[in-house]
């Protein structure tokens, strides 16, 4: 369904400025608790997007209603594909990118809050790195009640100043293989780079797969200012935790997230070399090969824990825990944890 005309042009060849067209590509299930203040500061923006184009994954609440509203008074086109059935957060946002038309698309998330400056400050710094296929923000944090939340993203992330180099010369492949710190809430994405990222690897996180290609490929620009006010409670879709710790739970499904991101740092691997081939440096690919390796290891130890102290000793003395775990915390943890016994 449509709420006013898609504006914008494929202009994937073209350098970025700050007057080029814009999408701002927002998921949304649900979201009518927070969803009127984050459209009030889309449409506060300095630099306001030339469309926003809204994916809804099957809302039961008033989430339609309220966007409705809002496109009778926005000062840009609004545009909302209704999913006939669900297709989960990482799908939805996916097809939004394929359909987007600006030069420049942004993710958004349903209940956060963009600062005035956002798609400005994100714009100019593509125009800063016009080599980079990304560019992303700190972000301040926010509880359910928009009280503000001590920290920021980049402070939980660690993202020092080193980091930042890498990132925005395309040298960061390994750093994003072993975290990821860029969240897809404050990316802004160059429409010339999503044939590089599109479709989306094996991966529950398009930010991550979208962080690990555009590290080894472009490179990603970083602006330091907090552009987004990060809203933590219960119901995140994707949530933060959920971000930062997604191979550090120590259950029975942890096996199944440590061979996901087997497989993740694989496809990465195939990507690059296929978008770019001779990209890939041989030291990072053997960095995510022996990474890769190593999860997978990890995620198939025998149930019974007699059967999996070699296995681990063996991973221990070729130093992978020291190298892509937390040294003899990740042993301990894999010889005691609990694994499904279909893996036994």
């Amino acid at each position: 369904m449509s709420w006013g005309e898609v504006g914008g042009t494929d202009q994937a060849s073209q350098p970025v400025s700050s007057r080029e067209p814009t999408t701002v590509c927002l998921c949304t299930r649900n979201g009518g608790r927070y969803l009127r203040p984050l459209l009030d500061s889309l449409a506060q923006q300095t630099s306001p997007p030339s469309e926003l184009l809204v994916g809804d994954d099957c809302s039961t609440d008033d989430t339609l209603q309220i966007l409705r509203e809002f496109s009778l008074s926005a000062p840009f086109p609004v545009e909302v594909v209704r999913n006939e059935r669900r297709l989960g957060h990482v799908a939805n946002s996916e097809q939004l990118l394929e359909k987007a038309a600006g030069s420049v698309v942004l993710p958004c998330d349903q209940d956060d809050i963009w600062a005035p400056t956002k798609t400005e400050a994100l714009t100019r710094a593509l125009e800063r790195l016009p080599l980079c296929g990304a560019a992303f923000c700190n972000s301040a944090f926010i509880d359910a009640d928009d009280k503000a939340l001590p920290g920021s993203l980049f402070e939980t992330v660690g993202l020092t100043a080193a980091l930042r180099a890498r990132l925005e010369s395309g040298n960061a492949l390994a750093d994003i293989a072993n975290r990821n710190v860029v969240a897809g809430h404050a990316l802004a994405i160059r429409r010339s780079s999503l044939p590089l990222v599109l479709p989306y690897g094996p991966t529950p996180y398009g930010d991550w797969w979208i962080a690990l290609v555009l590290a080894g490929t472009t490179g990603i620009a970083v602006v330091e200012e907090c552009l987004v006010s990060y809203r933590l409670h219960g119901t995140n879709s994707v949530g933060l935790d959920k971000k930062l710790r997604f191979a550090e739970r120590a259950s029975a499904s942890f096996s199944g997230g440590l061979l996901a991101r087997a497989d993740l740092l694989e496809a990465t691997i195939d990507r690059i070399d296929q978008v770019s081939p001779g990209k890939l440096s041989s030291t990072d690919r053997l960095v995510l090969q022996a990474r890769a390796s190593h999860m997978r290891s990890r995620g198939t130890l025998p149930a019974k824990r007699s059967r999996r102290v070699a296995k681990v000793f063996h991973e221990a003395a070729r130093g992978r825990y020291g190298q892509f775990g937390r040294g003899w915390k990740s042993v301990l943890m894999d010889l005691v944890r609990e694994m499904p016994a279909a893996d036994s």
